[in-house]
């Protein structure tokens, strides 16, 4: 297997350590487009950031590193969830090629309530796993990619509320799309298959798995994409 160059995994909320993170960063070639963060912002609240800027190498690495530079600054002159995804996303239409952007999930979890407030630039699906039925929701994008046309008017935030055992998966489509000598790709289905075979695997543990899975699919296939994997997990009461 390739070397990882990039994972995390701490205990975000030492008050509050029913939450547990993971997060890795593959990519496919040297540098890549993806990116993640985890911002603490105190009171028990998370920024999380996971997106893909389009292409690969140099060029599209630049661009990640931007739009994390970005929202640093943003949270530390205290703009909202709204704002620092607007601000960021006319920016970034502003420095962008037409042909360039950033596909991105701006998200603020909050430990007390358990609950992850979001917007989506293009990213998606974002999965939900719901434990306590064995069920999946994808939330698709619910809006456009960053960068790719000034925001009028942003639609407010979705919610997704985190029950005991539940999973919030931001996975990039490095996974979805991994293909094998078949041209047949992992999907949904490959991610579905992992979670409903080990529902009591904690997140390190369902990132490794995942990886697994998808490398064992591909078989002699290239990478072909960037791979990156968040998962915010509330563990079982």
């Amino acid at each position: 297997m390739r070397r990882v160059w990039a994972t995390v995994e701490f205990p975000p909320f030492p008050e509050r350590p029913e939450i547990e993170l993971f997060a890795l960063l593959d990519p496919a070639r040297e540098a890549g487009g993806d990116l993640y963060d985890f911002i603490p912002l105190g009171n028990n609240r998370l920024f999380m950031l996971m997106g893909d800027a389009t292409g690969h190498g140099i060029g599209p690495a630049l661009s990640a590193t931007q739009v994390r530079a970005m929202l640093r600054v943003a949270l530390r002159l205290q703009s909202s969830l709204d704002d620092a995804f607007t601000h960021i996303n006319d920016q970034l239409c502003e420095d962008l090629p037409d042909d360039r952007f950033v596909t991105g999930f701006f998200g603020l979890l909050d430990a007390k309530s358990h609950t992850v407030r979001f917007h989506s630039g293009g990213q998606g699906p974002i999965m939900h796993y719901q434990s306590d039925m064995g069920e999946f929701d994808w939330h698709p994008a619910t809006t456009f990619p960053l960068g790719y046309m000034p925001h009028s008017e942003l639609d407010a935030p979705h919610t997704a509320a985190l029950e005991p055992g539940d999973i919030l998966g931001l996975i990039s489509d490095g996974i979805y799309e991994y293909e094998n000598e078949a041209g047949e790709q992992f999907g949904r289905r490959g991610v579905m298959r992992i979670l409903d075979a080990h529902p009591d695997a904690g997140a390190q543990e369902l990132v490794d798995l995942i990886m697994e899975a998808a490398r064992e699919h591909g078989g002699t296939a290239p990478q072909a994409d960037d791979i990156t994997i968040v998962l915010a997990r509330r563990l079982p009461e």
